[in-house]
């Protein structure tokens, strides 16, 4: 928690994204681990520059638990409360739904890049719809590559 607490100190604005995983009584249902009634927050990315992240693992089946779950949710609850940050998620409706199943509103500023992708025209004959924005869709398409994210198990993003 002191790291995390230290690389987000001083910044105003913080990329985040949750992994979320279904729990035990629906493990086995398709898609449960997008449904904030049958799954929780298992870790949360975080960056505040380009290339750079670090990764806080929350409730993980195996190793990587934090210790005090209570001190660090209190301790989000204000980070997403507070004002003089911006909140910056690639759907922040997917985010916000499983921080309100555990009573957190996200406040203002905050900044959806799914929301700003759908307003950008795909082409000359309308905007994009939602499934046109996902993450792999928009890298292949703008950067001419596609979204490899391959962290090996233990080591840290950063």
């Amino acid at each position: 928690m002191d790291e995390l607490k230290t690389y987000l100190s001083g910044t105003t604005h913080v990329a985040f994204d949750f992994e979320t995983a279904p729990t035990e009584k629906y493990r086995k249902e398709e898609k449960a681990a997008i449904d904030a009634h049958k799954s929780r927050i298992v870790g949360i990315s975080f960056s505040v520059a380009e290339d750079d992240a670090v990764y806080l693992p929350l409730k993980h089946q195996t190793d990587g638990n934090a210790s005090d779950q209570t001190a660090i949710w209190k301790w989000l609850e204000g980070f997403f409360a507070n004002p003089d940050i911006v909140k910056i998620a690639h759907n922040l409706a997917f985010e916000s739904q499983f921080l309100y199943a555990r009573g957190i509103v996200v406040q203002e500023p905050c900044y959806d890049t799914i929301a700003a992708a759908q307003m950008i025209f795909k082409g000359e004959d309308g905007f994009r719809i939602l499934g046109d924005c996902g993450l792999k869709t928009l890298a292949a398409e703008w950067y001419e590559t596609e979204l490899l994210v391959n962290i090996p198990h233990g080591q840290r993003m950063r």
